[in-house]
Order: structure tokens, then sequence, then C-alpha cells
């Protein structure tokens, strides 16, 4: 398992999250989980709070950001990893309160298959609109 932090400081504004998950590689289609892309795979049912070890259910919309984030590397996931498929599970996540944004998990969980695979970064720039507060995502694709 391997954790990886999300953090972006900018005038104005700060995002801070941490994901821990796993790569588990499966010979045929898992189980349990949500297909991102034709191989990879994205189980966040089991999430805990890394710092106080209780229990996060996550809502539908931050389970899709999480896949969207995936979506962002799962080709070339894909590339370098041969198993049939590839289940990610999110295993945990450390959310500081006043630094979180659904928005973060994205890049988060992108960022951590970066590590996870030796891949190339992607970049991803977070913007905060000051009027409504809304953040954006700019992948630079």
């Amino acid at each position: 398992m391997r954790t990886h932090r999300y953090k972006v400081q900018k005038g104005g504004f700060g995002l801070f999250l941490g994901i821990a998950a796993e790569a588990i590689r499966l010979s045929a289609l898992p189980a349990d989980g949500t297909s991102v892309s034709n191989r990879v795979w994205l189980d966040a049912s089991e999430v805990h709070n890394a710092y106080y070890g209780s229990r996060l259910t996550l809502t539908e919309s931050e389970v899709a950001s999480l896949q969207v984030g995936l979506g962002k590397v799962s080709g070339a996931i894909e590339l370098v990893e041969s198993s049939p498929c590839i289940l990610i599970a999110v295993r945990a996540l450390e959310i500081v309160e006043a630094d979180y944004a659904e928005v973060a998990l994205a890049p988060a969980i992108a960022g951590w298959a970066e590590s996870e695979w030796s891949l190339a970064p992607r970049r991803c720039n977070a913007i905060r609109d000051s009027t409504t507060g809304q953040y954006t995502l700019d992948w630079d694709e």
C-alpha cells in the first residue's frame, strides 16, 4: 500500500488530501468495484479516516471524482501493467477539514497512480474562483 499527498498552496486558498491505496492485480474481473477503463477498476467501499481510524462513507460524487482522476491515468497504467485486471482499492484518506475539497480527490488518486507505476506526472492546476469559492481543475490536456 502506498500513500500520496496532494498539496496546493496558492494565494487565497490551499488544498490538502492524502490518499492511501493499493493496486490489486487480478486474472479476472473483480467482484467489487467500478470500471474506470477496460482493465482498471476502482473500489472505494472500505475507506478509513487515516487520522482517526474511523470508517468513511464516500458520496457518489466523491467516488466519481476518484474515477475521473484514475481515468486520467488509466491508459498509462494499462501500458505498463500486464495483469488482465487492476483493482485500485482506496484504503484511507487523510483529510484536514480546513483544506479539504472534494475536487482534490481526482488529482490525488492520479498522483498516487503515477507514484505506484512510475508514470510521467500529469500537470493538474487547481483554480479557485474567489467570487463563488468553486474549484476547477485544468489537466493541461
